[in-house]
């Protein structure tokens, strides 16, 4: 049983964004409005309770400190602590991403330390990948797992009564003995009926004024929107099935853009960057929304920088992209080998690929494709057929090309398989290389390929992209790159290289800052953190396997593409199960 015993109903609930993570790296996505915690907050107000947020970025965006080998952006652990409410009914905190995880640790045993009763309750996509071993590694009190909303609104009703959590649905939660994982909640099918994002309690111009967006930067004020939820692929690398099971949800249209009108008039945006695991999937749909926001005539822009399928784009579709102020688009591929895109079941075929980057250029749009190097199955042949898929992207007109690295990421199917055969151990090693899928150079490596091969690899496929739209233009490579790289208006940047080399530029520079700075934990401490944790998973996944909840995964990455994930995710969301809490 988890209770707040000295706190009235009336008590605020305290949502917190702990502080922001970045190192140097080059990349158009970079810290973004929480998305997430704003849904939270609105679902609470909704259900009639006072919220209080701590967002430690807004609070103190000009301070940084030294994490690893990058930084924190924001308030410092103790000045979130002090800045929750003493009468607090529990804090809330967000964890979307694995290496913002070592923090996360530290923030709240910071949050322990001032508020010794108050339950701490965790939610997002790492903690729902790793539940018990989020709640082994931390003195976190309660897990909220999957979609959010409704398990947190049932959580506040045990909370005011007293009540166990045993028949909670979505949770996991600490006994004195036990951690307990209970059977997840059904997804919501009516997500028009969950409130809008509470934004009025994040100050979105400090975001806006560090240029923080999450996608290709515009100089008008930018709100992040999402339009549908999940998506009905299994990519074997992606962590969305776990989190969200393979289902596409959509909201209606109209009550998106009734969304967007609201956020133009009231808080003064004109840029939304959809942050939608998959947008575009129904052409009906995408034409119906395009449609309702010329029928407003309400002068916005809007990116999808997050990357969409191929499907349902053709010349109609992107004509009306273009007519509603679409500025910036992604596809992500992953990779141009036909094998490779087959065994991480991304289903896709470069001829209709082609085809939808066609329209989608033609109709005037920017475009950039996401490829990612070093799946574990990736070989030097796999790597080679992306050298005639540069050329041809570039031919067709896309805009740019980026190149990550492949990150073994909790709650993917090719992360069992490597862990399970023994190829990641999660160490320190492992949540420093998180972050570096975006870096310059590869640091860890799952294939046959070395570091140093991977490193190459990237600079070859970026200078042949480069290079063959620069001959395609009739200038030099040098002429292509300065032209792509500060050829921006008064209006925002032009190509979403130009705002990846803004953010690499001023995180190298902080970087450097950094290593002179002090670390958010003495370094012999930050050593040492982690030496039980490899341990304590490889115990909590051989607990997991004993008892039917998982499966012991193929150590050949390549059987994953035959492997529906449909029925084990059934079994593990649907089981509930225990284990000690001290081992």
């Amino acid at each position: 049983m988890v209770r707040s015993d000295v706190k009235s109903d009336q008590s605020p609930i305290c949502l917190v964004r702990p502080p922001a993570i970045e190192t140097f790296r080059f990349s158009s996505l970079s810290v973004t409005p929480p998305l997430g915690l704003a849904y939270v907050a609105g679902a609470l107000e909704a259900a009639g309770e006072n919220v209080v947020v701590v967002d430690a970025v807004t609070a103190a965006p000009d301070q940084f400190i030294r994490y690893f080998k990058g930084y924190l952006i924001g308030l410092t652990f103790d000045e979130v602590a002090r800045r929750i409410p003493a009468d607090a009914k529990f804090a809330g905190i967000t964890v979307v991403f694995t290496h913002e995880w070592p923090a996360v640790v530290k923030l709240i045993d910071a949050i322990k330390r001032h508020h010794p009763a108050l339950p701490i309750v965790l939610g997002g996509e790492h903690v729902t990948s790793m539940p018990e071993f989020c709640l082994r590694t931390s003195q976190a009190d309660v897990l909220v797992l999957g979609e959010g909303e409704e398990t947190l609104l049932d959580l506040v009703r045990a909370f005011d009564e007293g009540l166990p959590l045993d028949d909670t649905l979505g949770v996991a939660f600490r006994t004195p003995t036990d951690i307990v994982v209970n059977a997840r909640r059904a997804r919501t099918l009516d997500i028009d009926e969950i409130a809008w994002p509470a934004w009025h309690l994040f100050d979105l111009d400090v975001y806006h004024s560090h240029k923080w967006m999450g996608g290709m930067y515009s100089s008008t004020k930018s709100v992040p929107i999402l339009a549908t939820r999940g998506c009905p692929y299994q990519c074997t690398y992606c962590s969305a099935p776990n989190m969200w099971t393979p289902r596409w949800i959509p909201r209606t249209p109209a009550k998106v853009v009734d969304e967007i009108q609201y956020y133009v008039e009231k808080h003064g945006a004109r840029n939304f960057p959809f942050q939608d695991l998959t947008a575009i999937i129904r052409r009906e749909w995408i034409v119906d929304f395009c449609n309702e926001l010329l029928a407003r005539n309400l002068d916005i822009t809007w990116q999808m920088p997050t990357g969409t399928r191929s499907e349902a784009i053709d010349e109609e579709v992107a004509d009306l992209l273009h007519r509603t102020g679409m500025i910036s688009m992604a596809y992500a591929p992953e990779s141009g080998s036909e094998e490779t895109r087959k065994l991480i079941k991304k289903r896709m075929k470069t001829d209709r690929m082609y085809e939808s980057m066609r329209a989608a250029v033609g109709a005037d749009l920017n475009v950039m494709v996401f490829m990612v190097l070093g799946f574990p199955h990736d070989t030097r042949a796999n790597l080679r057929e992306n050298l005639p898929f540069m050329d041809g992207i570039a031919e067709v007109g896309i805009t740019d090309a980026a190149f990550g690295f492949y990150m073994a990421l909790p709650g993917t199917q090719i992360f069992d398989s490597l862990y399970d055969s023994g190829q990641v151990t999660i160490n320190r090693t492992y949540f420093r290389h998180i972050l570096s899928s975006t870096s310059l150079w590869a640091t860890s490596t799952y294939s046959d390929l070395s570091r140093a091969e991977l490193t190459l690899w990237k600079l070859r496929l970026t200078r042949r992209f480069y290079n063959r739209k620069a001959q395609l233009a009739g200038e030099s490579l040098v002429s292509q790159m300065r032209t792509t790289l500060f050829g921006g208006g008064s209006g925002g940047d032009e190509s979403k290289l130009q705002t990846a080399f803004r953010n690499g530029v001023d995180s190298a520079i902080e970087t450097a800052k950094s290593k002179f700075r002090r670390g958010w934990v003495p370094r012999a401490e930050e050593r040492e953190i982690f030496d039980d944790w490899d341990r304590i998973f490889r115990e909590i996944r051989a607990r997991q396997l004993a008892a039917g909840v998982r499966e012991v995964a193929p150590a050949d990455t390549r059987e994953l593409q035959s492997l529906n994930v449909i029925k084990p995710l059934q079994i593990t969301h649907g089981t509930r199960r225990t284990i000690p809490v001290h081992v």
